[in-house]
């Protein structure tokens, strides 16, 4: 059975939509990812364009609001955000996950450094979710230590 995994941040338009599709890509035999946001604004633009430089295309991908989830039930509530920190999404049985992020969009106003802070969390966030895969994919009862 697939685990329900939500990820949330402010705008659904740059760290939880790159999280839910990293783990769609590498997870999903055993996850069931969605992603929403507190506020949902758009997608960015440079959301867009790093996630097609490792080959996951977002361009028609359109944010959602966590209250557009309808009660739905989470395994796992993975916040990327102080704000969706605060005002997560309540799922009684949830195991909740706070993995603060830089905000790429605040980083900077020249366009070069904002597309390496785009990048940064990119690939901060898919070495999180290979771990956050790793950790829970193992069978029960097995450690991660070599024998």
């Amino acid at each position: 059975m697939k685990r329900r995994v939500l990820f949330l941040c402010e705008t659904n338009g740059v760290q939880s939509a790159m999280a839910e599709a990293f783990l769609i890509m590498i997870g999903s035999d055993h996850f069931d990812p969605i992603s929403a946001g507190t506020s949902p604004g758009r997608l960015h633009p440079l959301t867009v364009q790093v996630m097609e430089e490792v080959g996951i295309d977002l361009s028609q991908q359109i944010p959602k609001h966590v209250k557009d989830l309808g009660g739905k039930e989470f395994d796992y509530v993975i916040t990327l955000d102080e704000n969706s920190r605060r005002v997560r999404q309540k799922s009684p049985r949830a195991e909740e996950i706070h993995w603060q992020l830089d905000e790429p969009v605040l980083m900077s106003g020249d366009p070069e450094r904002q597309l390496r802070a785009f990048r940064i969390v990119r690939d901060q966030i898919s070495r999180r979710i290979r771990l956050f895969v790793i950790a829970n994919v193992r069978p029960p009862g097995k450690s991660l230590s070599a024998a």
